[in-house]
This record gives C-alpha cells, structure tokens and sequence, in this order.
C-alpha cells in the first residue's frame, strides 16, 4: 500500500541456490487451493459465492480446527476492531455511517463431503501490557471475540501430510468505498478480502488477524479458480488470467485499441464524452460469465466499472524471451494521466526484475479504483490506485504498487508483524527507481508547488529527501518509534514515517555502505531463496551477513531494532 500523505503536509506537518541461507529443517508452509463463484447485484451491492477449497496440511501437527478469516464482517459493528481502529485515528466516518454503508459477510455452511461442520466465532483470552491473562470475577480467563474470525471444527481432524476439501457457500453486503478496502462508489467496485479465508498455521502456531486498516496481511500459498457473474457491460479486472472467455478478450482488446487511438489523435476531451462524463450506464440485462487463473498466490481481488478504458502493451525480459501482458483500467476522471500508465508498469517491472528477480507471472495490471485505505492498494497480478494529481504522483504510485508484487507477493511476510519487511524496503526500490530515473527531481518539481518553489526552499531538495525529512520530524520531536514493531502499535503518523520512509532511508544506507553491486546480489539471493515462501527478519538478515561476510548488527539491531538516534 502506499500512504495518502500529501508530501507537503508531510514535510511541513509534520550464485546458485545450494550456497543460499535456506529454510531451515523446521519450515513448513501449507497449501490452499480456491475454487469459487461469485455473483455481483450491482442494484443492492451484493456477491453471492460458493467457495471449495482443499487444504493441505504440511506441518508436522494434527489440526483439529481451521481458523477462517471473515474479513467482510470487520465493516459489520462499531465493535470491530476497523471501527476501533478508525476511532483511536480520529477517524468517525465509519462510527456514524447510516446501516446501508456497512457491511457484513454470512449465509456460511462449512461442509466435508455431506458432513456439516460446526463453527464459533474466534475467541482470544484477554491478556494485559504485561502479556499477563486478565481474570474475570468468576476467575475465569476473559476472553474477545472476533466476528471477523471463525474457528472450525474438524470431528476427525487432518493428519500432517494430508488434505481435506471444506466447501461453504457465502453472501457479502458490500460496504461504501469510502471506508477502507473492500467497498463500492456507486457501481464501481473493489472486491477485495472478500471469501472465507483459513489463516496462515506455521510454525508459531495459528495467525488469527482481524481486519485493520493500517495494517495489512500474512496469507496461505495456492492455486485460484475463480468464476465471476456479472452484468455484460462491465469490465473486469481480477488477479490471474482470464481462461477460455474469447469474447471477453476480444471486447478488452477493442477497447484497447479505441483507447490508444483517441489518445493519439489527441482527442482526450474524447475520453470524457465517451460515456456521458464520469455517470454510470445502466446495467446491461444480460449477464456473462468469466473465468479468471492464477497459480502460486496468496490472495485474489478483482474490480469492475462499466466507465472504465483500457490501455494494453507488453513487457519482454531480455535474456528469456518471457513476455508479460500489460493492463491498466481507468475512468474519465484521471484520464490524462493515465495516457503513460503501460509505460509506468513496463518500467517497473524492468526495475524490480532486475534489482530483486524475475516477476514470475505472464500479466500485470493497474486500476484506478475508488481506494480509500491509502493511495493505493497491492494485490496478486494486480493494483488498484486512487485519485492522483499529476504525472508524477501516478507514476510513483502504480511503480509502488506494482513492486509490492516483490516485497508481499512473492517474498510473503507477515506485514502485521513485521510491516517494514514489505512496505520499507518496497519503498526503498521506490526511492531507488526515482532517483534512477529522474535524478534531478526535486520535491517542488513531484508536488508541483504553484510558482512558490523558491519562496519554499523545495526547489534546493532532491525528491528522495523526503524520506530523511519525515524521519527527522518524528525524532526531533522524539515521536518516533523502532522500524521493528506491530503495524498496529505504530501512531498513524509514524506508519508512514517510520515504516516506510526511515526503512527507506536505512536500506539507501545499507545500499551505499555495501555498493549497489554487493547489495543487488544479496536481495537477489533472498529472492532466490524465500521466493514464494514466508521469510522472518532473521532470514533476510542471514542473506545479508551471509552475502557480505559482515557483522550487520549495526544495522539489523540498531537502526531496525531501536530508535536511537541516527
């Protein structure tokens, strides 16, 4: 994800595998395969699905329940976490939304073959700062429940090293857009951490998450079968490829091809007449249905608008031949900027490639959504952005987005324990790419500061000072915080400056200390190594001391672990 903060605001408001660190002999990592239906209403903003999925149970651990996520359900009360969570940010926009612009998830029958299965919600014993369980006065444990969260049971369980395939069907209200992830404006929408979802088991045992806003997620490998129903004049965009639907492929590439002609010809007032400005048609009465691939990921998300245009190319890896289809979807609104939008997701993927590894799927794709849980929001194959300003801005946040296949999709850590893993030193490639690519660009130059450049100083600072200078606010003011801590204990102000912009700012350090050369090696060999697995700090750390042959606990320790002061 990457952070709505407003620059100015900010700044004023503030080898081969063998020799690799590899997994060690008690790393285990589950398989979860999908397969689901799913129908949109688009006239009261519901999905009604059907989910299979087959579980294997790679641990060396019987498992007499499964723990689900049931992430809808976190729009559902004013006692869910997310709503406590908007609170403790001053945020009361979803405390006092009317009934319609909450969400739910239910109609839920956990099955094996004929044999239903019982289920509760999760509940947590009550522990206090001293990580102490809280009694009550009966002497009991107190103990929180999770509606967002399910426990099912097993009768016979699943033995290590075998599977078993849970089917449930599922309907989800869709809240309002305007809350955080999941959501609709209007008839756009952003389908995301929207199924029944087993949290991830390793070997710290089971990582039962509520849904958070600031805070993201940890997540089981699998395959993904997905077929969605729709009115036919939508288009959709959705993690994976679409399989067998030809004339869906061949409206995508007519659009396509309109697209790229009005913008040639220069007619971009075009774009906004299309479809009668940025109102939405009405729903065709007929219905199609597409199916959508996608193996080794963690997560699937898909979007749809009837306003949408589409711009398609295609990116070509040098030494392999490989060739990645590029999309991206947007609407009148952002238009002009989105002209260069295959451009920003070639260039990306050139540049994560090459500094980290190989994007290994065969389509990436960009959306511009209705996002309100920061500027943009990163999942499998696919990122959905929000409103932008300029050029620049939009660049920078699809380029963001679009790395988080790296640092999330691929080298999947648990960004709620350890946010700076993906979110830092995603951002770090952010800093990298810009500073690449435009090497003279200055803070007055990205936020395009109205003729007041000089008057601001702006004009004298490169843009990658940005990421010193919101770390210089926070510990200034000793407000700041150590880069290794909880998403959920960091204040709203220090998940962006800390998280992501001192990390940023420590792995530039690291990167000048070591040389590009030795550093490129040693995020290419943790690539190679924790490629579609789920790494730790200490695993990333042994890469480095490892690659390097140094004691890094001058970094690890001190920059990442404490906030003395640099």
């Amino acid at each position: 994800m990457r952070i709505k903060t407003g620059l100015l605001s900010v700044i004023f408001f503030v080898s081969a595998l063998t020799g690799l660190a590899q997994p060690d002999s008690n790393y285990f990592q589950q398989q979860v395969d999908y397969t689901i239906s799913v129908k949109l209403n688009d006239a009261n903003h519901t999905i009604k699905g059907y989910e299979t999925i087959r579980y294997k149970n790679n641990s060396p651990h019987k498992l007499k329940y499964i723990l689900f996520h049931l992430w809808p359900n976190a729009y559902k009360n004013n006692e869910t976490d997310l709503a406590k969570q908007f609170l403790e940010n001053g945020d009361i926009d979803f405390y006092y939304a009317p009934p319609a612009d909450k969400g739910f998830i239910d109609s839920l029958l956990f099955k094996v073959g004929d044999d239903t299965l019982k289920w509760e919600f999760y509940k947590e014993e009550i522990k206090d700062k001293n990580g102490d369980v809280v009694n009550g006065k009966d002497g009991k444990p107190k103990k929180k429940q999770y509606v967002d969260i399910a426990k099912v049971f097993l009768p016979k369980g699943v033995e290590p090293d075998s599977s078993i395939t849970i089917t449930t069907p599922f309907f989800v209200k869709i809240p309002s857009g305007l809350f955080s992830r999941l959501g609709h404006i209007g008839q756009s929408y952003q389908i995301t951490q929207w199924y029944p979802k087993p949290a991830v088991y390793d070997r710290n045992g089971w990582n039962p998450m509520p849904y958070l806003n600031q805070g993201e997620f940890y997540s089981e490998w699998g395959n993904f079968d997905v077929t969605i129903t729709i009115p036919q004049n939508y288009v959709v965009a959705a993690t994976g490829e679409l399989s067998g639907c030809p004339q869906e492929e061949r409206m995508l590439e007519l659009k396509a091809k309109e697209t790229e002609q009005l913008f040639k010809e220069g007619r971009t007032d075009k774009l906004g007449n299309l479809l009668g400005g940025d109102a939405f048609p009405a729903s065709s009465a007929e219905w199609k249905t597409l199916h959508y691939v996608q193996k080794n990921v963690h997560d699937f998300a898909w979007f749809a608008d009837k306003r949408w245009h589409v711009l398609k190319g295609e990116y070509v890896f040098e030494k392999s031949g490989k060739l990645v289809s590029l999309w991206t979807y947007f609407t009148n609104t952002n238009s002009r900027y989105w002209k260069k939008s295959i451009q920003y997701l070639n260039d990306a993927c050139h540049y994560y490639s090459k500094w980290n590894g190989d994007y290994p799927y065969s389509i990436l794709q960009a959306v511009d959504g209705t996002i309100s849980a920061g500027g943009g929001m990163e999942y499998p194959t696919i990122t959905n952005i929000g409103n932008v300003g300029s050029d620049i801005s939009l660049e920078t946040v699809i380029m963001h987005e679009v790395g988080h296949n790296w640092f999330y999709g691929i080298l999947a850590s648990n960004e709620r324990e350890h946010p700076w893993m993906d979110e830092g030193i995603n951002s770090a490639n952010e800093m990298r790419y810009m500073r690449t690519k435009y090497p003279e660009l200055t803070l007055a130059n990205e936020i395009g500061f109205a003729g007041l450049e000089k008057i601001s100083g702006l004009d004298t600072l490169k843009q990658r000072m940005q990421y010193y200078l919101t770390y210089k606010l926070a510990a200034t003011n000793n407000t700041d915080q150590p880069i290794e801590g909880k998403s959920q204990d960091f204040t709203s102000a220090n998940y962006g400056f800390i998280v992501y912009q001192k990390t940023a700012a420590c792995f530039n350090y690291l990167r000048a200390y070591l040389g590009d050369e030795l550093y490129d090696k040693c995020m290419q060999d943790y690539f190679k190594a924790w490629k579609f697995k789920h790494p730790q700090p200490k695993d990333l750390r042994k890469i480095f001391e490892k690659g390097t042959k140094k004691d890094l606990s001058w970094f690890f320790d001190d920059l990442i672990g404490t906030n003395k002061i640099i």
